[in-house]
């Protein structure tokens, strides 16, 4: 499994990153700060899961998760934020910052 977080906030990225190393499963993980940078490793990349911010500058999660669906169809996209107060429309999952359950659930959602 392929997975790309997508997250202006190095430390989260850091922590993202370093809990997916260990996840059986996982074959590669990729990391960007912009959404904008999501687009180009999207097609590169072809990742299975997408964990991604809403708030950061210059494209919002909402605004690339509706680019990245147009390269990356079949990709899951979890919305990973700390300003959404549920599941949005664009995303198959959300899971609120500060509230993250075990990398597991958020990767192998159904």
């Amino acid at each position: 499994m392929n997975v790309l977080v997508v997250d202006d906030d190095v430390t989260i990225t850091r922590l993202l990153g370093a809990a997916l190393t260990v996840e059986e499963g996982v074959d590669d993980i990729r990391v960007v700060h912009r959404g904008s940078d999501a687009l180009d490793v999207c097609v590169a990349f072809h990742p299975d899961v997408i964990i991604l911010d809403y708030w950061m500058p210059g494209m919002d999660g909402a605004e690339a998760a509706g680019r990245i669906r147009e390269v990356c169809p079949d990709a899951r996209i979890v919305a990973f934020s700390g300003v959404l107060e549920g599941k949005p429309e664009w995303a198959d999952a959300y899971y609120p910052k500060g509230d993250l359950p075990d990398i597991e659930t958020i990767i192998r959602l159904p």
